[in-house]
């Protein structure tokens, strides 16, 4: 039994317009294409990120090359700024999934527009402390549940990201298999068997490149039974 594990909150914050055109005027607009290395582990940190758009995928390198897939985030979500506030170096590498837009941004040239609008900085650092719980949970999920386990898990938890309602029972999540398999430190094949026994089993429904979730309950049950 796994009953220590917790599942992320059912709500996340809504970012206000108002949000973005802070980032745009205090930062800077990058472009990357699918695949494109936005940082190294071990750069030095000069600015984190904001996505307007597309899928960034953060990730670690081992001194022999390999690599684990520790989050894929959407639009906005913040990435790098754990380093930067540290003042160090990468902890991660992170590369664009997807084609993505993102505003760079260094605190100094956000300061002035966070101390005129305070809701900002409680919509800033609510971005932060989700992504530091997704984090624990994401860790706890690899390192002690099973690979059908850590799947259902996971869809569970990405409800917080693409539910449109809180209480929503069914939504859709726009992942690949393959994404999904990286998120779990698993190879594809496998995932994909995994989704297909959900799918038999009536608790999601797969399409190209999405899963639908219809019975988030049963979910849930598997993952932590």
């Amino acid at each position: 039994m796994h009953n220590n594990f917790k599942l992320l909150p059912s709500s996340t914050i809504n970012i206000t317009s108002k949000f973005y055109k802070v980032f745009e005027e205090a930062g800077t607009l990058k472009k990357y294409r699918k695949d494109e290395i936005i940082y190294f582990q071990d750069d030095i940190a000069e600015n984190f990120y904001l996505i307007k758009s597309g899928r960034v995928r953060v990730f670690l390198i081992s001194p022999k090359g390999t690599e684990l897939t520790i989050e894929i985030l959407r639009k906005g979500n913040l990435f790098g700024e754990s380093s930067y506030f540290a003042y160090g170096s990468r902890l991660t590498s992170g590369s664009a999934a997807t084609d993505v837009e993102l505003i760079a941004v260094c605190l100094n040239k956000l300061y002035p527009y966070l101390t005129k609008y305070p809701e900002l900085m409680i919509q800033m650092f609510h971005l932060m402390s989700l992504s530091i719980q997704n984090l624990s949970i994401q860790v706890n999920s690899m390192a002690f549940l099973e690979s059908d386990k850590k799947t259902a898990e996971l869809l569970v938890r990405l409800g917080v990201c693409f539910k449109k309602n809180r209480n929503d029972k069914s939504y859709i999540i726009d992942y690949s298999h393959e994404e999904i398999a990286q998120l779990i430190g698993c190879c594809r094949v496998t995932v994909t068997k995994i989704l297909n026994k959900f799918q038999k089993d009536g608790l999601i429904s797969l399409g190209y490149k999405k899963v639908e979730i219809i019975n988030e309950q049963g979910l849930k049950e598997f993952a932590f039974s």
